[in-house]
C-alpha cells in the first residue's frame, strides 16, 4: 500500500509539529526517514525554517511528558531567559504537592514556542559572496537580477514584502537590472562608503572597492546620494553617466557604459586602456599582485576586446596586448 504524504510546501510550523509522519521521523527515525526529509528539504531550501522550529518543538513536547529533574529544569530555563532576555533570576523550585513537574515542563513548552516564533520574526540577512575568478548570477525575491563579479559580497533582508524600500548592500562590483514594482516601491543599493544609488527600475553597475565608489548607469534614472556636507549630496544619474566618488568627492562624466559592464558578458572592453588599470583588475578579481619595475609602462594604452576566463588566461592576455614579459616570482608576478 503506497503511502500519500500530504503538500508539505505549505504546512507551517503547527503543521510539522502535529503531523504524525514528520513526529515519527524526529522521535523515532529510520533510514527511510531521513531519506524522505533530507530529499524534501533539498528541493525545498525555503522550509527549512519551518521543519528546524517544528522540530524543536515535537522534541519539547515530547520532553514535557516525562518527568524532569530540578537540575534539567534550571538548565532549561536559563537557556530560555538567555533566548528572550529575562532578568537572570534563579529558578524557583516549588515542593507543593499540587505543583508538579510536568506542569512546569509544560509552562517552559509555552515559553519555548513564544520565544521560537519571535525568532522566527526577526529579519535575517540573506548573503552572496563570490570568490577571486567566480562570478554570481542572483535572482532576487522580486525577480530583479544580479551579476555579481569576482571578489564581492552581496547581502539583503529576507523580508523585503513588508519592507517600503527594497535595500541591498554591496562590497565590490555587481550590475543590477531592477523590476519596476506596480507599487513603486524603491529599490536602493548601499556602499561601504556611504554612497546610496535609489532607482524604481533600470539597469546599472556598481563598483565598491578600497577607497572608491563608481555607479555606471546604462538605462533608467538613479538618484545618487553621497556622506558629503556639501549641498549638492544628491544627484540624478542619466543612462551614460559615471559617477566616480573618493576622498570625499564626487565627479561626473560621460562614458562609454560597454568599458565598465561588459565584465558582465565574460568579455572586458578596452578603450585607450592602461596597463595600471589592468594591473589593478587582476589585484580586484583574481587577488594576483603584479610588481612593475619599470612604472613608465604603466602609462601604456590599449584598445579592443578579450574573453575573460581564468587568472592565467588573462595575465596571459595582458602580457600579449601589451607586449610586456611577465615572469612569477613566489606568490607574486613580476613585470620588468
Amino acid at each position: 500500500m503506497t503511502f500519500h504524504h500530504p503538500d508539505y510546501q505549505k504546512f507551517s510550523i503547527e503543521d510539522f509539529t502535529f503531523d504524525p509522519f514528520f513526529r515519527d521521523w524526529v522521535l523515532y527515525p529510520t533510514p527511510e526517514h531521513d531519506e524522505f526529509w533530507m530529499r524534501w528539504l533539498e528541493s525545498n531550501p525555503g522550509k527549512r525554517p519551518y521543519v528546524d522550529g517544528a522540530r524543536g518543538l515535537v522534541l519539547s513536547l515530547e520532553c514535557s511528558r516525562e518527568e524532569l529533574s530540578p537540575s534539567e529544569l534550571q538548565d532549561v530555563w536559563s537557556k530560555i531567559q538567555e533566548e528572550v532576555d529575562l532578568p537572570q533570576k534563579p529558578f524557583e523550585i516549588f515542593r507543593s504537592e499540587k505543583r508538579s513537574w510536568k506542569l512546569v515542563a509544560g509552562m517552559l513548552v509555552v515559553l519555548f514556542s513564544v520565544t521560537l516564533g519571535y525568532w522566527l520574526m526577526i529579519p535575517r540577512q540573506v548573503e552572496f559572496v563570490t570568490h577571486y575568478g567566480e562570478t554570481l548570477d542572483i535572482t532576487l525575491p522580486d525577480s530583479s537580477t544580479v551579476k555579481l563579479n569576482s571578489n564581492s559580497r552581496l547581502t539583503y533582508s529576507d523580508n523585503w514584502e513588508e519592507q517600503t524600500v527594497r535595500e541591498i548592500t554591496i562590497e565590490g562590483e555587481a550590475f543590477f537590472s531592477v523590476v519596476h514594482k506596480v507599487d513603486h516601491q524603491p529599490f536602493r543599493v548601499l556602499s561601504s562608503k556611504g554612497v546610496t544609488v535609489e532607482v524604481l527600475g533600470t539597469e546599472f553597475n556598481v563598483y565598491n572597492r578600497a577607497e572608491e565608489t563608481e555607479v555606471i548607469l546604462n538605462s533608467g534614472l538613479v538618484t545618487l546620494s553621497f556622506p558629503v556636507a556639501e549641498k549638492e549630496g544628491k544627484i540624478v544619474m542619466e543612462p551614460g553617466d559615471l559617477v566616480k566618488f573618493k576622498n570625499n568627492q564626487f565627479q561626473r562624466e560621460k562614458v562609454n557604459t560597454s568599458l565598465y559592464t561588459s565584465w558582465k558578458d565574460n568579455i572586458l572592453n578596452l578603450e585607450h586602456t592602461s596597463l595600471a588599470d589592468m594591473v589593478k583588475m587582476a589585484k580586484d578579481n583574481y587577488g594576483v599582485v603584479i610588481e612593475v619595475q619599470n612604472r613608465e609602462v604603466l602609462h601604456l594604452t590599449a584598445s579592443g576586446s578579450m574573453p575573460l576566463t581564468d587568472v592565467d588566461s588573462f595575465l596571459h592576455q595582458i602580457a600579449l596586448i601589451f607586449n610586456v614579459e611577465l615572469s612569477k616570482e613566489n606568490n607574486k608576478y613580476l613585470i620588468e
